[in-house]
C-alpha cells in the first residue's frame, strides 16, 4: 500500500468552497480512477492548515491514477485553493 500525504494551506475565506469541491468533485473522481481512499483534515492548531491523504494499492496504481487525463480538472481545482503545498509518498511497512 502507498499513502500520499499532502500538507497545505487554504485561505479561511475559501475553506467552505474547497471542502464542498472536494466532496462533490475531487474525492469522487480520484476514487473512481484507482485511489482507494481520499481524505482531508483541517489541522486543529492552525486556521489555514490542511492535510490530505490518498491511499493506493501499489506504485503502479498511483502512477496510473496520477497520469489519468480525467484527473487534470480536479488537480487544477485543488491548486486553485491550495497554497504552500508539500507532498510525501509513503510505503507501508507493517
Amino acid at each position: 500500500m502507498i499513502t500520499v500525504i499532502f500538507e497545505y494551506d487554504i485561505a479561511a475565506e475559501n475553506q467552505d468552497a474547497y471542502v464542498q469541491a472536494t466532496r462533490e468533485k475531487i474525492k469522487p473522481l480520484w476514487e473512481s480512477i484507482g485511489c482507494k481512499a481520499y481524505d482531508i483534515w483541517q489541522v486543529k492548531e492552525s486556521e489555514t492548515a490542511f492535510v490530505k491523504t490518498m491511499l493506493f494499492e501499489d506504485a503502479a496504481a498511483m502512477k496510473a491514477a496520477m497520469a489519468d487525463e480525467k484527473a487534470d480538472a480536479v488537480k487544477e481545482l485543488f491548486y486553485k485553493y491550495a497554497q504552500n503545498i508539500s507532498r510525501k509518498v509513503c510505503f507501508k511497512k507493517t
